[in-house]
């Protein structure tokens, strides 16, 4: 292979790893688990999440964690924060209940004219992590991640 073409091979392998997109993860919850918005609910603030938005008769609830410092937003002039959305759906032709927790990261400018502008990152470990608690602590038994992998 010559050199552009290793070059340009190189830059796309490491563009796949670099993806800004949302990971989600899910699992079904055995018949006769308690409720499931209430537990989401609780366990966003157990693990220090605010709760930004939902509502339990669409079984929707998000949550934001800031996840940097003064230290950061003064040299960065950035702020992170993780996002975690869960969503409980019934699946009408089996019965069962699943629990689908997405994880995300927001980058939002700290300072300046530019305040409040913010985009979307990828999600950091910590915010997988939580994704993951959360799914557990509900009562999934098998989660299964972002590409089908059993957690």
């Amino acid at each position: 292979m010559n050199a552009p073409r290793t070059l340009i091979f190189g830059l796309l392998i490491s563009a796949a790893g670099c993806s800004t997109a949302p990971v989600s993860y899910s699992g079904i919850v055995p018949p006769g688990e308690h409720d499931l918005y209430a537990c989401a609910v609780q366990q966003l603030n157990l693990l220090d999440y605010v709760i930004e938005g939902g509502a339990r008769d669409t079984g929707f609830v998000r949550g934001r964690k800031q996840t940097s410092g003064l230290g950061t937003a003064i040299f960065t002039g950035k702020n992170y924060h993780d996002v975690l959305t869960a969503s409980v759906f019934e699946n009408p032709t089996t019965g069962e209940t699943t629990l689908r927790v997405t994880a995300a990261r927001a980058e939002e400018n700290a300072i300046g004219i530019f305040g409040g502008n913010q985009k979307g990152i990828a999600p950091s470990d910590s915010g997988k992590a939580d994704a993951n608690e959360l799914l557990a602590s509900c009562g999934v038994e098998r989660i299964v991640g972002p590409s089908d992998e059993e957690f």
